[in-house]
């Protein structure tokens, strides 16, 4: 009877209103980010049998069974994981995963939930969480210095923007631009600062702060009654970052009227950048002006600079007259930048380049009668006038005392070789051995050595008379072939000294050309008084097409490739009293040209860095959450993690977006994004719905008309019931 369509019209209600709710949370979430949309699925259910099956016989076919459904039932409603599309939002907790898996949540209380929606923010105390419920995200923290080490408990994610980085000492600092291969020398003025400034030639004078200028010594006349009287050592100033060279000029003055008693004396920086020393009636003989280290050692560049125009002695100055010391000049260019220490604290660094306007050194086809000093002088060789004498009074072997010794008689062809030959064969010959030896250096110079022999104070003059014995030449000549002197030859006492096994050098020896492809630099950085910086001076040799070649040569004449490194203690405070530490900065200056451009040498790069506060975060495929400082610096602060399932379709909805974990789920599974079955992560976007609203339109419609003819056939099993009432009236 029609009993069993009114009680299939009823299930069939009941499962399209199942669909229909169904979907009709699926357009009510069309909106709702990383939701998952829901299917349901029908089934039949047990069907009455009228009649079995049998089975075909030898006569007659076999008979179906005949069977009527008793309705429909639910089967299923599955929550469908495909991929919901990406939405751009320009915020950084925005996380969309790109792929499976989900994010895993905790409430501190040992629940853990799941989730695709990624729309996460920070807490007060710096949790990223979800804002809606408070759970939080869940990952690895990396250590203090950037390192995640896998095996450690995945905790919940915090991010502190009060954090601060470490300083990064400089350690690398990068020079580029051009040094102008038409730049012309410019004189110092009074304004220029000492630790900046250079010779005449371009040699960086090597000044740091804590260098003592001092006079040395000398005499002046008293008016009247004109009776000589000692100028004692008397200490100047001591240099300081800033001292200038019109402070050197006013030190010098006041020193010098103190020492003297004369109210007349005066010494200025002229207009070529020298100092001009004038007297008023005293004289001063002998003046010798210096600096000297905190180490003790002399800056020869500065006791040359105030020598008389010679070269060949002190200052010194008649009555009423004045005398021009050589030249200080400045740098051609200069750039500054800032380093930092230890602690982060900002180093000033001044890079200064002077181009090289020395002679070119002599090779050895150099005629004896060409040859300049360092200086640019002629050494006064004369054809057929001069001989090169060994001084009486030296030792070779410490028996052997030499007299007078006429070394070479210099002829219109005598050549530099020539010289270290006759020089060789009359040493050897003095001493009585065979082992002495002298080369000829690349850079102009003899180099005396021998493994057995030791020579004491040999002075080897030009002498200008042309016989043994004669006076050695002292008019604008040069007196002396080995000392210790930075040019020329000074007068002094002092000769040449080799012990065995070691080798001394000469003065070195040019022609009249100058170097064009060689330029000098000082790298003026802040130190302890006491601690004065290493190889903070040098050459920067370039090739004819204009870039970089070398650093020139080291005292064995080999050509210095790698960059300079310069060691100084910024505040020489000891690091156990709250000082920082040395720094050590490798300057590359292997970028910069010389071509026929503007000068624009500087400073480029430099790879410290201050202390930093946490700026920014940024979020890779893989989670990895990267902290960006304000010094510029970054450093990995955590990971996210994605959770995996095997079943994703067991786990249960917990409403805000949320799965749990279920029985026929799996055990989640927390590993790197982008790994295995696991999406990666996309910051700044969230993952939308993955509904599809016109498919839940059709699937709604057909659901409606489905549970129309539903209620349809009860209405018609409802009539036809009725009639069977009405057969008994």
């Amino acid at each position: 009877m029609t009993i069993r369509s009114l009680y299939s019209g009823v299930s069939g209600l009941r499962t399209q209103s199942n669909a229909i709710d169904t979907i009709g949370n699926n357009i009510a979430n069309v909106n709702t980010v990383g939701f998952r949309r829901a299917r349901m699925t029908s089934a039949d259910l047990f069907s009455a049998t009228l009649s079995s099956a049998s089975g075909a016989t030898a006569t007659r076919g076999g008979i179906n069974p005949r069977q009527i459904g008793l309705g429909t039932q639910t089967d299923s409603i599955d929550t469908i994981f495909t991929q919901g599309n990406p939405q751009q939002t320009g915020r950084l907790l925005d996380l969309a995963i790109r792929g499976g898996g989900f994010f895993q949540l905790a409430d501190g209380n040992g629940a853990t939930y799941f989730t695709r929606a990624g729309n996460f923010g920070l807490d007060e105390m710096g949790y990223v969480t979800k804002p809606s419920s408070g759970l939080r995200l869940i990952g690895q923290i990396a250590n203090a210095q950037g390192d995640i080490d896998s095996t450690t408990p995945p905790q919940a994610i915090k991010i502190d923007f009060s954090s601060l980085s470490d300083a990064v000492p400089t350690g690398v600092a990068t020079l580029g631009g051009n040094l102008s291969s038409t730049s012309t020398s410019t004189g110092a003025t009074s304004l220029n600062t000492l630790v900046t400034l250079f010779n005449h030639q371009g040699i960086p004078l090597g000044l740091n702060a804590g260098d003592v200028i001092k006079i040395g010594g000398g005499t002046y006349n008293t008016v009247p009654p004109g009776v000589p009287v000692n100028i004692p050592a008397t200490d100047i100033l001591t240099v300081s970052p800033t001292t200038t060279l019109g402070e050197l000029a006013s030190s010098l003055r006041s020193s010098l009227r103190t020492l003297t008693g004369s109210t007349t004396l005066d010494v200025t920086v002229d207009a070529t950048g020298g100092l001009r020393i004038e007297t008023g009636p005293e004289t001063i003989t002998d003046l010798s002006v210096s600096a000297v280290g905190v180490d003790g050692t002399e800056k020869t560049r500065i006791r040359s600079i105030f020598n008389d125009g010679e070269l060949d002695g002190n200052i010194d100055l008649l009555a009423n007259t004045s005398v021009t010391t050589g030249v200080f000049r400045q740098a051609d260019a200069t750039s500054s930048t800032e380093v930092f220490d230890s602690q982060g604290n900002a180093r000033t660094v001044i890079t200064t380049f002077a181009r090289d306007t020395r002679n070119v050194p002599a090779p050895a086809e150099t005629l004896l009668t060409g040859l300049f000093d360092d200086a640019s002088r002629s050494l006064g060789v004369t054809a057929g006038t001069t001989n090169i004498v060994i001084a009486a009074g030296s030792t070779i072997g410490g028996t052997t005392t030499v007299t007078d010794t006429a070394v070479l008689a210099v002829a219109a062809n005598s050549t530099l070789e020539d010289l270290r030959s006759a020089l060789e064969t009359q040493l050897n010959t003095i001493g009585g051995v065979s082992d002495i030896t002298v080369s000829l250096l690349p850079d102009g110079s003899f180099r005396v050595s021998s493994p057995t022999s030791t020579i004491t104070d040999m002075r080897i003059h030009i002498d200008n008379d042309a016989v043994n014995g004669g006076s050695a030449s002292t008019a604008g000549t040069i007196t002396r072939l080995f000392n210790n002197r930075d040019f020329g030859v000074a007068s002094a006492t002092e000769g040449l000294d080799v012990t065995a096994g070691t080798y001394s050098d000469s003065n070195t020896f040019h022609t009249s050309s100058q170097i064009l492809n060689s330029w000098t630099y000082q790298v003026v950085v802040p130190h302890g008084v006491n601690q004065p910086p290493s190889a903070a001076t040098g050459e920067l040799v370039f090739l004819a097409n204009g870039n970089f070649d070398n650093y020139g040569r080291d005292s064995s004449n080999n050509i210095i490739s790698s960059n300079p490194i310069i060691q100084f203690d910024p505040d020489g405070v000891d690091p156990q009293n709250g000082g920082v530490d040395s720094l050590t900065i490798q300057f590359d200056f292997s970028d910069l040209t010389q071509n026929a451009s503007t000068t624009t040498a500087s400073i480029l790069s430099q790879d410290g860095s201050p202390v930093g506060r946490l700026e920014t975060i940024d979020i890779s495929n893989d989670g990895v959450v990267t902290g960006v400082f304000s010094n510029g610096t970054s450093r990995t602060l955590a990971r996210i993690l994605v959770a995996s399932f095997a079943n994703d379709g067991g786990l249960l909805r917990a409403g805000d977006n949320l799965f749990v974990q279920s029985s026929n789920s799996g055990e989640p599974v927390l590993g790197v994004a982008g790994t295995l079955a696991r999406g990666e992560i996309s910051s700044n976007e969230l993952e939308l719905s993955n509904v599809d609203i016109s498919e839940e339109f059709v699937n709604l419609i057909l659901a409606q008309r489905a549970f129309q003819a539903n209620a349809r056939v009860i209405s018609t099993g409802d009539n036809i019931l009725q009639e069977l009432v009405n057969l008994v009236r």
